[in-house]
């Protein structure tokens, strides 16, 4: 199973986007981001015991850094859902804007179509 930016986005809005709103922001927003920050420490963590800068346990660090990066995803893609933020074209456009300014040969919108063709065929 392939999971999608939209398909997260939509969970996520489900899972997140019924707490209350005050002021016009979701009170649930907050919590994410903290949530994310404390996920990205454990995301150092991680890398402070890959690299050698902190002694590891025999936790098989690989799979411990795919868990936490997970978890960052999850709350940066809740982050974007409850504003009602389509990554998807975020992403695009911003790679799109990102592959002229540093003169990249392809960008990602080129690259999906070419792998999507490929599979096509």
């Amino acid at each position: 199973m392939e999971i999608t930016i939209n398909n997260l986005e939509s969970y996520l809005a489900k899972t997140y986007g019924g707490f209350a709103e005050k002021n016009g922001v979701f009170l649930a927003e907050n919590n994410l981001f903290m949530k994310l920050v404390e996920e990205m420490g454990e995301v150092a963590e991680v890398i402070n015991r890959k690299t050698g800068r902190k002694s590891n346990d025999g936790t098989d660090l690989q799979a411990e850094l795919g868990k936490e990066l997970a978890d960052v995803i999850h709350y940066a893609v809740a982050i974007a859902a409850v504003n009602n933020l389509d990554l998807n074209d975020i992403i695009i456009e911003k790679d799109r804007k990102a592959a002229i300014k540093y003169n990249h040969k392809i960008n990602l919108e080129n690259y999906i179509a070419k792998a999507e063709k490929e599979n096509d065929q």
